[in-house]
């Protein structure tokens, strides 16, 4: 194998791999719902006993201790199955290091806790008429004595109806700009706190977002995350890990509509043999596994360097994943289409599951920001550095 792995990475590579086997009985039906249903929740409880869903978190607090490079190799194996659950995987590990800068020990340890034992998260940032220029953001944050009062809206925000803790990030001091944006954590069923139905996807169906609404929503100044006007240096830690994932999901959706293409290669007969004798089917698989091994490389690479680092969300980290991000999604996308086109007219049926990632593939290119976005951050990079 060109890649090796100590034992405790193997194991969680093949729990990953196990519950992404089993999530792929119900998927198809799974993916035909909107929303939460319960063949949904089988899957999250799946994920959660295995912890699959905790992979960051301290032993102590009951997660499994493991560094991002393990938590990659889990989402990879997921994501050969479906996007949506390796990116949850991923999202409850962004979770994780945000709460992580909970000036209080004990409400960092709570909602560690909270999660290890089940409990989703939702990070609320998007707003309806805000992209990715946070500066106008609307969601301000006023002090009252021990309190805050967050009004504002919410939009896209991801595993919002199934979730029971709220990551929500809000305007605290105007004048400031990006500057004054901070982060809070506020539990399901505080009063001024709903959350829409969930939205009707194209892709990562199992991740699907809703909108988080608060009206004049009172939190004790305790759950403020990190010092006041922190937000947008604990929100890029989340986001480029967030776009790490999304770079390993591509590279897991590749891999699985790459291993659906080779199968049916080698089954389908046409003019007398199996696809795969055909040189022409031959060249597009071997382009095929070269891009995806050559992303595989980058994507590892990356990892173990920002278990290495001091800080995550640095500009250079902050290139490296979006360097990732961008590459792996083109590339999924790339091995998607050729995969869907090797099942000729079959490629457009549920029942065989590539159409499925094609869909999720599209989707590693819109989340996190699109891949425009990503190469614009690149070449700001090359304009400084110059």
């Amino acid at each position: 194998m060109l890649h090796t792995f100590t034992a405790e990475q193997a194991a969680v590579r093949e729990t990953a791999a196990a519950a992404a086997r089993k999530i792929n009985e119900t998927i198809i039906e799974i993916d035909r719902q909107t929303g939460h249903s319960r063949e949904w929740w089988d899957a999250i409880h799946l994920l959660e006993r295995e912890g699959l869903l905790k992979l960051h978190i301290p032993k102590e607090l009951g997660g499994g201790g493991h560094d991002l490079f393990t938590v990659v190799l889990a989402e990879e194996e997921i994501a050969k199955v479906d996007g949506g659950f390796a990116n949850i995987v991923s999202h409850e590990a962004c979770s994780y290091l945000i709460f992580t800068n909970a000036r209080e020990a004990a409400l960092r340890d709570d909602c560690l806790k909270r999660m290890s034992q089940g409990d989703l998260t939702c990070i609320a940032i998007t707003e309806p008429d805000v992209g990715a220029d946070l500066a106008r953001m609307k969601t301000e944050a006023r002090r009252d004595g021990d309190h805050w009062v967050i009004t504002g809206d919410k939009r896209v925000a991801s595993l919002a109806a199934a979730a029971g803790m709220y990551l929500v990030f809000a305007i605290t001091d105007r004048s400031k700009g990006t500057k004054g944006i901070s982060a809070f954590v506020i539990h399901k069923g505080t009063p001024g706190l709903t959350v829409g139905e969930p939205d009707d996807l194209m892709g990562y169906r199992q991740l699907p977002p809703a909108d988080v609404h608060l009206k004049e929503v009172r939190v004790p100044a305790v759950q403020l995350l990190g010092e006041e006007g922190g937000g947008l240096k604990i929100f890029a830690q989340a986001l480029n890990v967030g776009r790490l994932g999304g770079g390993t999901q591509a590279l897991g959706i590749a891999q699985g509509a790459f291993d659906l293409a080779l199968a049916r290669a080698k089954e389908r007969h046409t003019f007398g043999k199996p696809l795969i004798e055909h040189q022409a089917l031959q060249f597009k698989l071997a382009e095929m596994q070269t891009q995806i091994e050559s992303s595989r490389a980058f994507v590892y690479q990356v990892a173990r360097w920002m278990d290495s680092v001091d800080d995550i969300s640095s500009p250079e980290v902050g290139r490296y994943c979006a360097m990732v991000k961008s590459h792996c999604s083109d590339m999924a996308m790339k091995v998607a289409i050729e995969a869907v086109q090797m099942f000729g007219a079959y490629g457009n049926y549920r029942q065989y599951h590539v159409e499925r990632l094609l869909r999720d593939a599209k989707v590693t290119q819109l989340v996190d920001g699109p891949n425009e976005l990503m190469k614009m951050r690149i070449g700001h990079a090359l304009v400084r550095n110059r």
